[in-house]
């Protein structure tokens, strides 16, 4: 039996009103990718969770110490070792 480290559950940083955040959330959807979502508008503890991964700015997925901003389907997928053919 292999030891495996566990996969962290993906967090997803999104805004209301965000055309890039409804995008990356709709393509997670689509390919059946449960994230946990965190809205920075109006969440201040969002907010601060967001300020402490160096990056200010949404759409960003976390993926344990890898991060991907903006909705960029090929970098999405290799992140989450989803096949090439995805995108």
């Amino acid at each position: 039996m292999i030891d495996r480290e566990p996969v962290p559950s993906p967090i997803l940083y999104t805004q209301t009103g965000c055309v890039d955040s409804r995008r990356v959330h709709d393509w997670l959807a689509q390919w059946g990718v449960t994230v946990i979502e965190r809205n920075v508008t109006g969440d201040l503890a969002a907010v601060e969770a967001l300020a402490l991964t160096g990056t200010f700015a949404t759409p960003l997925l976390v993926i344990g110490d890898r991060t991907v901003l903006g909705f960029r389907p090929a970098l999405l997928a290799n992140a989450l070792g989803l096949p090439d053919d995805v995108i």
